[in-house]
């Protein structure tokens, strides 16, 4: 094929010239056919035009015969044996043989993944154009060319399953990773031999599995945090009632601490700050212990048609006040045509108020917070919290998301508010996007279905 959509005309070779070859071109035009002549049999075993028939009288194909048994890396065709000047005998094979070629090229076409067929070096010799789209360029840039240079050889330790297919003659379906294309690749390669067994290379098919990936992981992790949160409730109940108690102690020895009588006594001058050291912790053992209940409900949400606007509105007034007391400024983009969604409000704001403080804990005071609304295609509206603060080092990225992970200090975090936030989003059908730079800030945005769409996510 010469390019996208345009199927490659059939092209047949003439060794020698004279009048046989005159009577095939003067027969031939018209019909798809490009008659191609060659003086040699060095120049027409070393062309690389992609001959379907070779036609020659007795004496030279039988030396072309012998020629290609020699040459294993020789490009296929059919050997055509001339006996006269005249073409028209053979038409009916040429038509049936070009009639064939269109019909299989255009189910190899059909084909939606990338499919390409190697020979024995690696080299393309034929391909379709799901593997044009993807590798953006003309199937005739294509053929010719080693996969390698096309895809990309795997990294340093990665398998290459086309390249141990090749070697070892075995078919083997396996994933990988090509310099040259995205992401993860499901490669089927399946070698085929000729007609006496003897192994001519490979068909190669390949297959974007990122999708199915993305959504195995978010199943894990799913699963993960249920498991995570029906422990979380089971500890933070069994904290809870002791907890219960020694707060009650505290508070009462609290009221006897203030007795002049007992204060007067030296020993016992420092138990009331003992006393109040320990009723601030037992304040802060129950913010952790409401955090892990909240964590680890299961609630389905209560949806309805809600206006995404008038929730970024109302939550960025409940932090405009911190947002003020620590100095950093607070801007609103709000896209006006932005479509409604099915949401539970006070789920979902509860999850852009944990995103904002979030923002807020990472900026330093004169530092900017934007929140953002827009639409992400055509099914579906995104809302960005994005900040200039600290950033967030590319290996706590997976991280974030995970119960009880955080980069705070000891005492003013319990790393569960980003795992909440991604419980209720999910639990919306709909994803969580993070981008971050260390030293630049981290841009983190909800991305939901907009009432009434259909989604694929889970």
């Amino acid at each position: 094929m010469s390019g996208e959509g345009e199927p490659q005309r059939l092209r047949v070779g003439v060794l020698g010239s004279g009048a046989e070859g005159a009577y095939w071109a003067s027969d031939l035009g018209g019909r798809g056919v490009d008659v191609i002549f060659f003086q040699s049999l060095d120049a027409l075993l070393e062309a690389q035009v992609g001959l379907a028939i070779v036609v020659a009288n007795p004496t030279e194909a039988a030396r072309l015969a012998a020629q290609v048994a020699d040459r294993p890396t020789s490009p296929p065709f059919a050997l055509l044996v001339s006996s006269g000047t005249q073409a028209h005998p053979h038409l009916r094979l040429v038509e049936s043989l070009l009639k064939g070629k269109n019909e299989w090229e255009r189910t190899f076409d059909a084909i939606v993944d990338p499919v390409a067929m190697l020979d024995r070096t690696g080299t393309v010799v034929r391909a379709n154009l799901g593997l044009a789209r993807v590798l953006q360029r003309p199937i005739g840039e294509i053929i010719g060319a080693p996969y390698g240079d096309l895809l990309g050889r795997p990294g340093q330790g990665s398998i290459d399953p086309i390249a141990e297919s090749l070697s070892d003659g075995r078919a083997r379906t396996e994933e990988a990773r090509f310099a040259r294309l995205p992401g993860v690749q499901q490669v089927t390669a399946s070698p085929y031999n000729d007609a006496d067994g003897t192994p001519q290379g490979a068909v190669v098919i390949l297959k974007d599995v990122n999708d199915i990936k993305e959504q195995q992981e978010r199943m894990q992790q799913a699963s993960r945090l249920a498991d995570i949160g029906q422990l979380a409730a089971g500890v933070a109940h069994e904290i809870n009632t002791p907890l219960a108690s020694i707060a009650l102690r505290a508070e009462s020895l609290l009221k006897v601490a203030g007795d002049p009588q007992l204060q007067a006594v030296e020993s016992f001058k420092n138990f009331p700050r003992y006393l109040k050291t320990i009723d601030e912790e037992i304040f802060r053992c129950k913010k952790i212990i409401s955090a892990l209940l909240e964590f680890s409900r299961v609630r389905r949400p209560e949806t309805r048609v809600i206006d995404l606007n008038a929730l970024a509105e109302k939550a960025a007034d409940l932090v405009g006040h911190q947002m003020k007391l620590k100095q950093v400024s607070l801007a609103l983009q709000l896209d006006g045509g932005l479509p409604h969604i099915r949401a539970d409000d006070g789920q979902l704001r509860q999850a852009l108020i944990a995103l904002l403080m979030n923002a807020l804990d990472a900026t330093r005071a004169g530092g900017h917070v934007d929140l953002q609304t827009r639409r992400d295609g055509a099914d579906a509206v995104m809302l960005t919290v994005a900040d200039d603060g600290m950033g967030i080092p590319p290996e706590n990225l997976d991280k974030i998301f995970s119960p009880f992970f955080t980069t705070k200090p000891v005492g003013q975090g319990t790393g569960l508010g980003l795992a909440i936030c991604h419980g209720i989003v999910t639990s919306h059908r709909g994803e969580i996007r993070v981008e971050s730079k260390v030293g630049q800030g981290t841009r983190l945005s909800l991305v939901l279905p907009v009432a009434g769409a259909q989604t694929g996510r889970s």
